[in-house]
């Protein structure tokens, strides 16, 4: 179906569902995890995997500060553009959930500190994708929504694929809470894609 020819009020469900359905995938792992269940994940090693080696740390950390970058963005871009807040607030909790579940899945993952993993949200500006130190102004402009909408597309994109890769190559768990990463984030593509439609229409 073309999201241009969604009524309002179809895209809210639609908005609505999605949402629910990524948050609920993710938190249902979490869940899972945090009770004690393993998860049997066929990947292209060889031999078993005896807690997570130094490739899985790598890819753990890098997919948590991803996680944070993307949440400082949302942040943000939410202050940016109050009119979008509901649907920037959302997936600014998903990608904190995100990174709880790193943090507590894989200790040492987290970025130090909320500044390492601030600069990608350096990308919205004045103007949606202009430089730092503007992206507290607010600015509703359709011009500045569309462009803000579209460098959250990017950097969702940008760790989605990151994600799939290192599914493939990851361990057990790790690679099954990647998968979950990746599917969540396809799932905000989408609905960055209907917010940006209703932009422009």
């Amino acid at each position: 179906m073309d999201p241009a020819n969604l009524t309002h009020a179809s895209r809210r469900r639609l908005l609505t569902g999605l949402t629910s359905l990524a948050l609920t995938g993710f938190a249902g792992f979490a869940g899972f995890e945090a009770a004690g269940c393993s998860t049997t994940v066929t990947t292209n090693r060889t031999g078993p995997a005896v807690g997570p080696d130094g490739d899985d740390r790598r890819a753990a950390r890098a997919a948590a500060v991803r996680a944070a970058a993307l949440a400082a963005a949302y942040r943000t871009a939410a202050e940016r553009h109050p009119s979008l807040r509901p649907l920037f607030d959302t997936l600014r909790a998903h990608h904190e959930v995100q990174l709880r579940t790193l943090a507590e899945q894989f200790p040492g993952s987290a970025p130090a500190t909320p500044t390492q993993a601030a600069t990608p949200t350096q990308a919205i500006g004045r103007d949606g994708a202009g430089t730092a130190g503007t992206a507290q102004l607010v600015n509703e402009s359709p011009t500045a929504r569309a462009a803000t909408l579209a460098s959250l597309t990017g950097m969702e994109g940008a760790a989605t694929n990151a994600a799939r890769t290192d599914c493939l190559r990851a361990g057990g768990p790790l690679a099954s809470l990647l998968a979950s990463m990746c599917a969540a984030g396809t799932a905000h593509a989408e609905l960055l894609a209907l917010a940006a439609s209703r932009v422009s229409g």
